[in-house]
């Protein structure tokens, strides 16, 4: 089953199409049984590949299709990965 046609081709309208898949077939379920896992979501099918890591899901779902177009979800947190930095209010310490 074709989720949407055309299929995007712009990061924002996959990221977009991926979460609207999730939200509407897989959260509820997902959410209950399996929080901290990840959810790779073909967006062209709608297909769900669940893997305790995210290579795991995606090596699945590369498997299953491997032409698929896919959006990675952590299940139960609001982005995949975590991205943190350090400011340094002052860097001429880098220079000496």
């Amino acid at each position: 089953m074709t989720v949407m046609n055309p299929i995007p081709s712009n990061p924002k309208a996959i990221a977009e199409t991926g979460e609207k898949i999730y939200n509407e077939r897989y959260r509820a379920q997902y959410e209950a049984e399996h929080v901290g896992e990840f959810v790779a979501i073909n967006i062209a099918s709608g297909h769900a590949t669940l893997g305790k890591t995210a290579e795991e899901s995606l090596r699945k779902a590369k498997e299953s299709d491997p032409l698929g177009l896919l959006h990675l979800i952590r299940v139960g947190s609001a982005g995949a990965f975590r991205v943190s930095y350090v400011s340094h209010a002052n860097n001429d310490w880098v220079y000496r």
